[in-house]
């Protein structure tokens, strides 16, 4: 019994090992890739080093732009890809001074409200603030706005 289990074993080998393996993935050329304009999901996880899935996750999470022509034609601009790269420019910020601010006693005394009020639309309204010297100023037009109505 044991030996008719190993020669059927034995038989069953032969044809696995007569077939030619194949590689699952795809060789691809850099230079190729290089030259399209637009991109599969394949090729883009093959330029960023990581797996396809990745790749589906970045565009579901919108860091990267894609468009899906049907169901497995998921094309990718390369443009969009060089500029995740970039440095994103800075923006400039408006610097408020001490001299256009308000200290938070100036506000209670002038607009005769409690700091928990004043706390509360600082956060609700985003009003613009600076600390200088452990002291928080908040600025005047901002405060002015919001508590002259």
């Amino acid at each position: 019994m044991r030996k008719r289990l190993e020669l059927k074993r034995d038989i069953e080998k032969i044809p696995f090992q007569n077939q030619r393996l194949r590689p699952k993935v795809k060789a691809f050329s850099l230079e190729l890739i290089t030259g399209k304009e637009y991109l599969t999901v394949t090729e883009v996880s093959i330029l960023f080093g990581c797996s396809k899935d990745t790749v589906y996750r970045m565009i579901k999470a919108d860091q990267i732009k894609a468009t899906n022509l049907s169901e497995k034609l998921t094309r990718i601009r390369k443009r969009d890809i060089e500029s995740l790269f970039e440095t994103p420019k800075k923006e400039t910020k408006d610097i408020l001074k001490v001299s256009e601010c308000y200290e938070m006693n100036q506000i209670v005394t002038k607009y005769s409200i409690s700091r928990h009020t004043i706390y509360n639309n600082v956060s609700k309204h985003n009003i613009k603030r600076i600390k200088e010297n452990g002291i928080t100023y908040y600025s005047k037009s901002d405060i002015d706005n919001l508590f002259n109505v």
